[in-house]
């Protein structure tokens, strides 16, 4: 699985708006639409995961302003039940795009 291309993100106050695109080289094996996974890192501590579906490419995340975050982007798919490997789970993630802000 590819990893998103162009992230990038814009801040209104406490509104993060990330935003990416989907590549285009997605292999056939995978179902679509696929969706993106979001690790939201508070001052170095996990506090959640945000999943975006149907292939959207951005979302609105609350922050708070004196908090320094980490956002890890990745691509989540489905391989298809042909391409699927008997006793392996279907999910595939890509490798994680970062953005920080402080």
């Amino acid at each position: 699985m590819p990893e998103v291309e162009n992230l990038s993100y814009t801040k209104q106050g406490n509104i993060v708006t990330l935003t990416w695109q989907v590549p285009s080289d997605i292999s056939a094996d995978f179902n679509r639409p696929l969706e993106a996974s979001i690790q939201v890192v508070e001052d170095k501590i996990y506090r959640q995961k945000i999943i975006v579906g149907n292939e959207n490419t951005s979302v609105d995340i609350t922050t708070d302003a004196s908090k320094k975050y980490r956002f890890v982007v990745k691509l989540l798919g489905y391989l298809t039940n042909e391409a699927k490997e008997e006793g392996k789970t279907d999910r595939v993630y890509s490798d994680g795009q970062v953005i920080e802000i402080d």
